[in-house]
């Protein structure tokens, strides 16, 4: 149970939007480039795994007070592992993922560096770039989305760049940006208690989807210009759903809203890359046995 725990800590359905948008832009590139799922693309997704896992680690302890107010299941709040073993776990996945970073390339090293220095400036103190509107949003769609979607070719160079489909990393800097405002909403109570300036916090819980509303509206341009038209179907309803939502007073709504966007693009993942589907169901399933029999809570739900 004790390895279940660090697993689950790492929050692997937080690191699950990273291997859906890495795989739905590799199928751009390969579709580009003519070539196929490779075992150095599996090890890719592994670092980059390992990375994330690693600043999701340091985003919970940083984040410790505010998740009290906000009622969050934490890993921290539960005693069930130490603020000594959290840290502990946090640098040996990081390291790990560096040391991976080296042997694949120095690009992506590069990105693998640039995801750790965003991840601890993110959510530690004095930065805390997460607490703020602006960098809060710029550092989610930098990290998860431009940098995953350039992750996908190691070797890029001036030569080879035209292959990497540059319409897709841009395209998903936009649509997490758009995301990351809607998730700020239900973390407003906690959030301004511990004084925090989020984008729902500044700008109200209409204001923050007004915002994600626009800038998901601005993503089809990109998806438009790649030719890859699922992603422009994914941001039209997406965009008319967060719409729909501005006019209903739900939270469960906006919960769904804020995870309806990664769905579709895990279940295009999935529809490209079949086992990643059932990888995904497994997932679920046995977070939804592991959470029921650790804390008695049914989780996930989709609102």
């Amino acid at each position: 149970m004790r390895a279940l725990d660090f697993i689950f800590a790492a929050r692997p359905l937080l690191v699950m939007p990273v291997w859906s948008v890495f795989l739905v832009a590799l199928r751009y590139h390969h579709h580009l480039a003519g070539k196929n799922f490779q075992t150095g693309d599996f090890l890719n997704l592994a670092g980059l795994s390992l990375v994330f896992a690693g600043a999701l680690y340091l985003n919970q302890v940083f984040d410790y007070e505010s998740d009290l107010i906000n009622e969050k299941l934490g890993f921290l709040q539960k005693n069930v592992i130490s603020l000594k073993a959290m840290m502990s776990a946090y640098l040996v996945v990081t390291l790990t993922a560096l040391v991976i970073g080296i042997f694949i390339s120095v690009v992506t090293l590069a990105v693998y560096l640039q995801i750790f220095v965003a991840g601890y400036i993110y959510s530690a103190p004095p930065w805390r770039l997460k607490d703020r509107v602006v960098s809060s949003l710029l550092i989610n769609g930098y990290a998860y989305g431009f940098l995953v979607a350039l992750s996908i070719m190691p070797h890029i160079n001036l030569h080879n760049a035209g292959l990497l489909g540059w319409d897709s990393p841009f395209y998903f800097f936009i649509t997490i940006m758009s995301i990351t405002c809607i998730t700020t909403i239900p973390d407003i109570k906690g959030d301004r208690a511990t004084g925090k300036r989020t984008v729902a916090v500044r700008l109200g819980s209409r204001g923050a989807l007004g915002l994600a509303f626009l800038l998901m509206a601005l993503s089809v341009y990109p998806a438009h210009r790649s030719g890859f038209l699922e992603l422009v179907y994914l941001s039209v309803v997406s965009a008319l759903l967060i719409l729909v939502t501005l006019f209903v007073n739900s939270e469960k709504m906006i919960l769904f809203t804020a995870k309806f966007p990664l769905l579709l693009v895990t279940l295009l993942a999935g529809y490209f890359y079949p086992l990643y589907f059932l990888f995904i169901v497994a997932l679920l399933i046995f977070t939804r046995i592991y959470y029921k029999k650790r804390f008695n809570l049914t989780y996930p739900e989709m609102a």
